[in-house]
């Protein structure tokens, strides 16, 4: 659906609804009538977002959910990364450093 995809695409570029609606020449509300399916873009802004976001109208209005690159997780995981102060990095680091051990049987705290 529209709306699912809108919202991919909107959070995959690290932007807020009043940071795309401002984009766009939109209100925030307009934005988030969209992602809720309580309306529908114009082609004006279906255009637009295309743009923005790097593919086509069909692909923000097909019915089947977005395709995810292989790196899109590694995308979004630095992205809200590089948002965290550096005390926070670390013990992401640390969570990270380990589920990785638990997961694969390491030892434990490496670095």
């Amino acid at each position: 659906m529209y709306a699912d995809r809108i919202r991919f695409y909107r959070q995959r570029q690290g932007l807020s609804q009043q940071a795309l609606g401002e984009m766009l020449g939109v209100s925030a509300t307009a934005v988030h009538k969209w992602e809720h399916g309580q309306s529908q873009p114009d082609i004006a802004a279906l255009q637009r977002m295309s743009v923005l976001f790097g593919v086509s109208i069909d692909e923000l209005c097909d019915h089947q959910p977005p395709k995810v690159r292989e790196d899109e997780n590694v995308v979004v995981m630095t992205r809200a990364f590089r948002q965290l102060t550096p005390e926070e990095q670390e013990k992401y680091l640390a969570v990270g450093r380990a589920l990785f051990a638990h997961a694969f049987g390491k030892g434990g705290n490496e670095k």
